[in-house]
């Protein structure tokens, strides 16, 4: 751990003197604007399409769009404020060739997008690697409001059904991301991000119809919100 502090140290006391000896300029502007856009790939068991996992999340590749606000502090170290929104699609055909071969006849499983956004807070550590390309790590932790979709499985008249829930949950994301400087305020921005979170759905409301006779309770589960984001867009400086 130690090394690593004095490593971090050192570049954060060298990197102004590399850029001011290539001739860069690290956010010559105290504040900046981005937006950026891309695919959002569900990990773990958000992304399990696992049908005997209690805790798949059955989301398939989506997108996220999120829009950034920054103040730079020092020559290396940024705040930014951001918010998101997310959305991932679902894939359910594992379950439903599952439920076919226990119980045979054929069913049905129908469902529609996991959707997130959230607001956030964190900082920007950044540092030139040549010229008009820098390089920047960057820290967020905020809240995340998740939306579980309604789920419906039926066979024949038969069905169950898990009703839409919304449940807010603290977050935080991990970026590492490439700035190419194109004019003297503009900048373009690659992106490979981490957003960890998990999210408690609370008195969920679940309908069973089986044989002709309804039941009606409410249940709880908490769900993974593990996505990679890599996303690309303009930045400005001001």
């Amino acid at each position: 751990m130690n090394k690593i502090l004095i490593v971090l140290t050192l570049i954060i006391l060298t990197a102004p003197l590399y850029a001011q000896d290539n001739k860069i300029t690290i956010n010559p502007n105290k504040f900046g604007a981005e937006i950026n856009a891309g695919p959002s790939i569900p990990y773990g068991d958000f992304g399990s399409k696992d049908p005997y996992n209690e805790s798949a999340g059955f989301a398939k590749l989506g997108y996220k769009i999120e829009a950034n606000v920054s103040y730079h502090l020092i020559d290396v170290i940024d705040v930014y404020l951001m918010g998101f929104y997310n959305s991932n699609g679902t894939k359910l055909s594992a379950l439903e060739d599952a439920l076919k071969q226990k119980y045979g006849g054929i069913w049905t499983a129908g469902s529609r997008t996991w959707n997130t956004y959230g607001g956030f807070i964190g900082f920007e550590f950044s540092y030139p690697i040549y010229k008009k390309v820098s390089m920047g790590f960057r820290a967020y932790s905020g809240l995340l409001n998740s939306t579980a979709p309604e789920l419906k499985v039926s066979s024949g008249s038969d069905f169950y059904r898990q009703d839409e829930k919304t449940a807010t949950s603290f977050s935080y994301i991990i970026s590492l991301n490439g700035k190419y400087h194109l004019a003297r305020n503009f900048f373009w921005v690659l992106s490979l991000d981490f957003l960890g979170s998990t999210a408690s759905f609370k008195d969920v409301n679940i309908t069973e119809y089986i044989g002709g006779n309804t039941t009606v309770r409410t249940g709880t589960f908490s769900q993974d919100m593990r996505t990679f984001i890599i996303s690309t867009g303009p930045r400005i400086t001001f």
